[in-house]
């Protein structure tokens, strides 16, 4: 294999393909209607990857808002400053490192995009402040405490897979309904496995932090533009708080109460705050602006994984591979299998988004096969999901970018971070799932 297709295949857009092209093939040798000829199979296959195409218009636009929203609330001036004026406290290197990390894994809870975003320039401000006291530090532990964001995300209210089936006609409302966030991200087993991995990377870091030397490598970093808010209250502010008054009489007035949170409430609430925050519109757009930037892998890439949908839902290649599961596996495997294969196909489909509109419709059949609950289940997803994040070099490339740490000295630290929390969720599951 030349070097060209090596680095056309290992891109997002490669894979996609890749799979793309598996998936088709699998459907035309393992799929329905076997009694018809090549020709008539590859047709048809090839319809249903053109039907399901565009069948994911509205999750995509959702996906990209929230990743431009996170985006546009991480370069507000007000909380860019407040991150230089953080990075200031730490006393020496353990101290930053742990203070980065905490940031940015409460901050990726909010949103996946505004923690990635918020942990890049946070690990850049406190390798520049331990440099203006004169200590030492260690810019690439400093990256890998910065991107922990996206390795507890998916468990946040960001979280695409519990928050979509908290819609009214998702697409799996037919085989499961509506699972509210109360039975998912608001769960007891959440919350307590959430905390629980927050304080084992705390921990980890802590050990590699007094362990590792200090390193002195060379960064060349991006700096990111601050964006301020107007001077005065305008009619973008106005609408702002109109919005924001609207989304939260709504939300605790609904039948589920903050249970009834979904990806478009937080949508709604989220453009409502930066509305309000950045008073002038054109602020607002040009902060938005940059963020879209961000978004422009899931604009061309859902479009595919939608087509794979297409190809394993109509050529019954998901009833067949469900059907692999139940006589291959027992009940108590099932939530450990389900994590597990989650954090793999991560790091063939780089969007939570895109690997649950695939993986979304195998879980929820073998869930329902074998009466597991259905909102644990979806959360054991995301937790393997968001995992291999630290392993998967798509997201990590903004923090890259911003931080001017090399790929390589990067995933040392994170291969260290994904064993530990790989472990620690593993286990959590087998005994409290």
């Amino acid at each position: 294999m030349s070097n060209k297709t090596k680095d056309f295949l290992f891109t997002p857009f490669g894979l996609v393909l890749l799979l793309s092209a598996i998936s088709i093939i699998s459907a035309i040798i393992f799929g329905n209607n076997q009694s018809d000829s090549i020709s008539d199979l590859i047709l048809k296959n090839l319809s249903y990857w053109q039907n399901g195409f565009f069948g994911l218009l509205e999750f995509t636009l959702q996906m990209m808002i929230i990743l431009v929203l996170g985006y546009s609330m991480a370069i507000y001036k007000p909380i860019h400053d407040g991150l230089k004026k953080l990075a200031t406290f730490p006393k020496n290197q353990h101290q930053a490192v742990l203070l980065t990390a905490l940031i940015t894994m409460l901050s990726g809870l909010i949103n996946w995009g505004f923690g990635l975003i918020v942990g890049a320039v946070l690990a850049r401000f406190m390798a520049m402040a331990q440099h203006e006291k004169g200590k030492n530090s260690n810019p690439a532990l400093l990256a890998s405490a910065g991107y922990l964001g996206m390795a507890v995300w998916h468990g946040g209210l960001s979280g695409c897979a519990p928050l979509k089936v908290a819609e009214k006609d998702h697409f799996l409302d037919p085989k499961i309904g509506i699972i509210p966030v109360s039975e998912t991200l608001f769960s007891s087993f959440n919350i307590f496995v959430t905390a629980g991995l927050i304080f084992i990377f705390l921990g980890t870091l802590l050990i590699l932090s007094k362990n590792e030397k200090i390193q002195h490598i060379k960064i060349h970093s991006e700096p990111i533009k601050p964006i301020s808010s107007g001077k005065s209250f305008s009619l973008a502010s106005l609408v702002g708080s109109i919005m924001l008054a609207v989304g939260i009489i709504f939300l605790f007035n609904s039948d589920g109460g903050i249970g009834a949170l979904n990806l478009n409430t937080i949508n709604f609430l989220l453009l409502g705050i930066l509305l309000f925050a950045y008073k002038k519109l054109s602020r607002f757009t040009e902060a938005v602006t940059e963020g879209i930037k961000s978004s422009a892998d899931i604009f061309i890439q859902f479009p595919f994984y939608a087509g794979i949908l297409g190809v394993l839902q109509a050529s019954g290649l998901v009833e067949k591979i469900s059907l692999v599961f139940l006589n291959n596996s027992t009940e108590a495997f099932i939530p450990l299998i389900s994590f597990s294969s989650a954090a793999f196909v991560n790091l063939l489909i780089p969007s939570g988004g895109g690997q649950w509109a695939i993986q979304g419709p195998i879980l929820v059949e073998v869930g329902k096969s074998m009466n597991l609950p259905i909102g644990k289940l979806i959360i054991v997803f995301a937790y393997g999901d968001q995992i291999s994040n630290l392993l998967q070099p798509f997201w990590a490339l903004p923090l890259l970018a911003i931080t001017g740490v090399p790929a390589k000295q990067l995933l040392k630290y994170c291969i260290w971070l994904f064993l530990v929390g790989f472990t620690f969720l593993a286990v959590s599951i087998f005994f409290f799932f």
